[in-house]
């Protein structure tokens, strides 16, 4: 359990696992806005700055890399978490070395979904810090 509520986004191909993602991340004190767009995403990501952003390899109009431009050209860092409908280590190799976070396929065993999302939660936090230490002085 996080110690204070984050925002998770859910970039979402509308597949009913994704609303299986959202209720276990609410179970562990997130917040969760799910959305199926570039568009919507893009938005969201620059006027909420999510502290988390899991995204669908594919979805309406776009692709997880766009995702993870979005997050990076964010004025605020976010940390973003690809989720796969198998298991393709390409695909986990590109995602990681692209940028994002951490490749994860359901079904979303607790243990491993509520490891991951305090590990990226921390490093959010931190990189937070870090840049408001940086604006500070």
């Amino acid at each position: 359990m996080l110690q204070q509520r984050l925002l998770a986004l859910l970039v979402s191909d509308g597949s009913a696992w994704f609303d299986e993602l959202s209720w276990r991340l609410e179970d562990q004190g997130l917040e969760t806005w799910t959305v199926e767009s570039r568009t919507e995403a893009a938005d969201l990501i620059r006027e909420s700055h999510p502290e988390l952003i899991l995204t669908a390899t594919t979805f309406p109009e776009g692709t997880w890399s766009e995702i993870v431009d979005m997050a990076r050209k964010s004025s605020v860092p976010a940390n973003v978490i690809v989720v796969g409908k198998r298991v393709d280590i390409e695909l986990y190799v590109r995602a990681i070395e692209y940028g994002a976070f951490d490749f994860m396929l359901p079904p979303f065993e607790t243990d491993q979904l509520s490891h991951v999302v305090r590990v990226a939660a921390e490093d959010v936090r931190r990189a937070r810090e870090a840049q408001a230490l940086l604006a500070s002085g």
